[in-house]
């Protein structure tokens, strides 16, 4: 398990976040842990029994994504960039807000999409001049669901690569072949 980055705030955040603000962020969450290699950052986004995509390749449960993705991504230096998010909340999932209207429901679940830009370098290689790097321009597309502890986690994360550019090597291979 990974140390906390200074460059990583806490899951939870003051004042706490509400609707599609804390549904974006664990998506957030999600990308700065890739980037600060934090794994308990990445498990408040994700649901122990999560579902992680990667262009068709399926890792169930956060110890396959631990033992497999995440094996992958920490070892890499790397910067996910975030765009183009859509949230759409999934009213009468959830249960009854309390307040004066009755019919008013908490959401509960929630999909979102989004476009990133992330690029691979070889770990401790980022900063060297010349080095081999991957890029790609990816989708993502995701359900989720808030938690007992009141943060919203991914309980199936797709991520279907529109285009990459330079080296697979940076990553071990092909990323449809990611693990295998």
């Amino acid at each position: 398990m990974t140390s906390p980055s200074p460059f990583s705030l806490p899951a939870v955040l003051n004042p706490p976040m509400t609707g599609r603000e804390a549904v974006v962020d664990a998506l957030y969450r999600c990308v700065m842990a890739f980037d600060t290699n934090d794994t308990a950052l990445f498990d408040s986004s994700f649901m122990p029994d999560g579902v992680f995509e990667v262009n068709g390749r399926a890792l169930e449960g956060l110890a396959e994504i631990h033992a497999t993705g995440l094996a992958l991504i920490f070892q890499l230096d790397t910067t996910h960039l975030v765009s183009n998010v859509r949230v759409h909340m999934r009213t009468g999932t959830g249960t009854p807000k309390a307040g004066p209207v009755e019919k008013e429901v908490e959401e509960k679940e929630a999909s979102l999409t989004a476009t990133v830009l992330s690029q691979h370098f070889a770990g401790g290689k980022g900063m060297e001049p010349g080095q081999k790097n991957l890029m790609s321009g990816s989708l993502y597309r995701a359900e989720l669901t808030q938690d007992t502890d009141r943060l919203w986690k991914f309980s199936h994360m797709q991520i279907k690569s529109t285009w990459v550019q330079g080296d697979y090597s940076v990553v071990g291979g092909n990323f449809a072949d990611m693990g295998q």
